[in-house]
This record gives structure tokens, sequence and C-alpha cells, in this order.
């Protein structure tokens, strides 16, 4: 899953539920888990730290 439907999936999850949410932090791995650019599905660690408002 890339980090677009990632966060477009999160999106859908709040809609549906009817709750607004704003993104704090785009979290991923750490500088010693570096992504090979011909490699994208490397990036494979990937959160959000949301703020969900009722």
């Amino acid at each position: 899953m890339d980090r677009d439907l990632f966060y477009n999936t999160v999106v859908a999850a709040c809609m549906e539920v009817g709750r607004k949410a704003r993104v704090l932090h785009q979290l991923s791995q750490g500088p010693d888990h570096p992504v090979n650019a011909f490699h994208p599905e490397g990036s494979y660690l990937k959160g959000l730290v949301l703020r969900i408002d009722e």
C-alpha cells in the first residue's frame, strides 16, 4: 500500500464514521532503514498521528 492509498483509506474511514481528523504527524521508518529509489515497496512502514474531533 503506497502512502497516498494509506492516507485516502484513513480519510475514507473518518468520513464513514462521521468524524473529522487532523494529521498531526506522518510516520515512516527511521534513517537506519533507507528506501531504495528503485524499490519503492521498501517504504512499507507508515503511520499517522491523528487528532480525531467529535
